[in-house]
């Protein structure tokens, strides 16, 4: 799943666009994702398939399988909540709702989550464990900083109770409920390496969950099947990025026939939904050394269309709205 995707910003809808306009050409050269179009050309895209156009209200109808208005049409700050309502009184999903991964934890499956959660957290019924996910590594709230991963202005555009100082990064499996505390997780001190994927980088920490939940997975158990949840933080704002991807972008811009950007933004949206596509392949070929690729079914979505306002920088077109 991924988080304020441009549709604009996917390259299978870049290819049928007129040569002739400077602007669609330049447009183009800027969208790299050779992974997900290489799914898309083998698989099938459902370009009829519609969803909120904000986080919460969409990732809650994902995981009940309910629309959005008979779940939760609002986002929320997580501390938010309503005392004369302890059911629905709070941020995200209500209570007595059902979610997919309990669903198929009652089918015999093994359920894991990675990344963003963002629909609930006032108890522990809300969580990705009181969900029915045996384990996760994420983040509650609808963004966080990519290197500290705390909640500043640029990440949430509001300034909270705790004044953006908390951190919001935790986890849960068969021996821990609680927040993350190794040093590497918690520190942006790679965040000016030129490595291609520091291991501070928050989407690093995700992506190598991901790989392990794949590489963990008891094959010889054929009744307990897994269901994996992959949430990515991209491309939601603040813009951050390894500068490693800063420069393959702009490498492949030029190499695409494209000017450089002229915008800091768009720059750091492209090499994140690079980052996004790198990642996306990586899972692709973990299922596939593990021999789980031809009875697998992956599909990959947006929670919603990518914002068109700084700092934003996501690209809609054909279409005139945005998140």
């Amino acid at each position: 799943l991924a988080d304020d995707f441009g549709w604009g910003n996917l390259g299978i809808h870049r290819r049928t666009e007129d040569d002739e306009d400077p602007s669609v050409k330049q447009a183009r050269a800027e969208v790299h994702t050779p992974q997900l179009d290489a799914l898309a050309d083998a698989g099938i895209v459902l370009d009829r398939h519609y969803a909120f156009s904000v986080c919460a209200p969409s990732r809650s109808a994902l995981q009940t399988g309910r629309l959005s208005v008979h779940v939760n049409t609002v986002n929320t700050d997580m501390t938010t909540i309503n005392s004369t309502d302890p059911v629905s009184g709070s941020a995200g999903i209500p209570r007595n709702m059902t979610g997919i991964a309990q669903k198929l934890r009652m089918a015999g499956y093994r359920t894991h989550a990675v990344g963003k959660w963002g629909v609930g957290s006032a108890t522990p019924q809300h969580t990705p464990h009181g969900r029915g996910y045996e384990s996760w590594l994420g983040y509650f709230g609808h963004s966080n900083d990519y290197w500290r991963k705390t909640q500043p202005f640029l990440s949430t555009g509001a300034l909270d109770v705790c004044l953006n100082k908390f951190v919001d990064l935790s986890m849960h499996n068969t021996t821990y409920r609680g927040g993350v505390r190794d040093a590497v997780s918690l520190s942006d001190a790679c965040k000016e390496d030129h490595e291609s994927d520091p291991a501070c980088y928050e989407e690093h920490l995700f992506k190598e969950r991901a790989l392990s939940v794949i590489k963990e997975h008891d094959l010889s158990r054929v009744d307990e099947p897994l269901f994996l949840f992959y949430a990515f933080h991209l491309v939601h704002s603040p813009l951050e990025v390894p500068n490693a991807y800063l420069d393959r972008i702009d490498q492949l811009v030029a190499a695409s026939g494209g000017d450089p950007f002229d915008s800091k933004n768009r720059r750091h949206y492209a090499a994140m939904v690079l980052y996004m596509d790198d990642a996306v392949g990586e899972v692709v070929r973990a299922l596939r050394d593990r021999g789980m690729w031809e009875s697998t079914l992956l599909v990959f979505l947006s929670d919603n269309g990518g914002p068109v306002y700084e700092p934003g920088a996501a690209n809609n077109h054909p279409h005139k709205g945005g998140k």
